[in-house]
């Protein structure tokens, strides 16, 4: 099937997966109108359209559809856990609102393509088994019935009026461009940099999953190519406990990286397991990067920096 060929509106443009994404569309030389909060990041050139503003506010919503996009690629939202535990109203104002929004402009002008950045949280704790598209959605904090909601408004949306609508369940995202992340990967590598070390909630043996960035932008890419519709698991299919991951990272790095056992919080899930075969089969996605390389290519990146 040929290439997306029009204008991509992406939300969190200026985010760690939006930068990623806007670079991997101008690659392509298609043109991109960029939205974030944050201003435009400096290395783009004058085929992205910034606009720098709250998407909570309506004018910055229609400059942005104003410019006539052909698909949209929704990444914005609150992504902390524990900040939508402690402000549920705010989190649905950005997670939910917002995309209703984005979904109805996209209606009545002209978007063929909604990809929005979903979360395997929407089906809560399922301990160690094995986390598939088809689960039950039982999420068991705001962030998590967000992203549900979310993903019920793009079925909505494609059902009622034919809009094709892809959900991608992102797993824990880690490359290049994380120097201001607070998650484990970039801790980590902070903690290689300086000499010293890094905090592991519990015992260490919580199983995660972890996607270079790389990987989530073809699987982007990918939904817009074939106008995708429906949801998706977007990771490595690898899962790796906390404690794997630090002596990963030690023998990338060289550094010692101590690790301090900490209690965990409340929440803290036991495992991250997913299968990403029926991706394969519905998408056509299948991740390339082993966490091997992905953390090398991470550690170049922050020795740079």
């Amino acid at each position: 099937m040929d290439g997306f060929e029009d204008r991509v509106l992406v939300t969190g443009a200026s985010g760690f997966i939006g930068r990623a994404v806007v670079a991997a569309l101008r690659a392509r030389d298609l043109p991109v109108t960029a939205v974030d909060r944050e201003p435009a990041d400096a290395s783009w050139d004058d085929g992205v359209t910034a606009i720098t503003g709250d998407l909570a506010e309506q004018e910055v919503c229609i400059a942005a559809f104003e410019t006539r996009p052909r698909a949209v690629v929704h990444l914005a939202a609150l992504t902390s856990v524990l900040r939508s535990v402690e402000a549920p109203m705010r989190t649905f104002a950005e997670n939910v609102t917002i995309t209703q929004v984005l979904l109805e402009l996209s209606r009545g002008s002209g978007v063929d393509s909604f990809v929005m950045a979903s979360t395997n949280a929407v089906v809560g704790d399922v301990g160690t088994e094995t986390i598939t598209a088809e689960r039950p959605l039982r999420p068991l904090t705001p962030y998590g019935a967000t992203k549900a909601a979310g993903e019920m408004l793009l079925s909505a949306y494609s059902g009622s009026y034919g809009l094709a609508t892809a959900a991608l369940r992102f797993t824990n995202v880690y490359g290049p461009g994380m120097s201001h992340k607070d998650s484990f990967v970039p801790r980590m590598m902070r903690a290689a940099l300086t000499g010293t070390g890094v905090k592991v909630y519990g015992d260490g043996k919580q199983r995660r999953d972890l996607v270079y960035v790389d990987d989530v932008v073809a699987a982007v890419l990918l939904a817009l190519d074939t106008r995708y519709d429906g949801r998706a698991i977007i990771g490595s299919g690898n899962s790796v406990s906390v404690l794997d991951l630090v002596d990963a990272v030690r023998a990338v790095t060289g550094a010692e990286v101590p690790a301090e056992h900490v209690e965990a919080p409340a929440g803290e899930m036991p495992a991250v397991v997913v299968d990403v075969s029926a991706s394969a089969e519905t998408l056509g996605y299948r991740p390339t990067v082993s966490l091997e390389d992905g953390l090398a290519r991470t550690w170049q990146y922050f020795q740079a920096q």
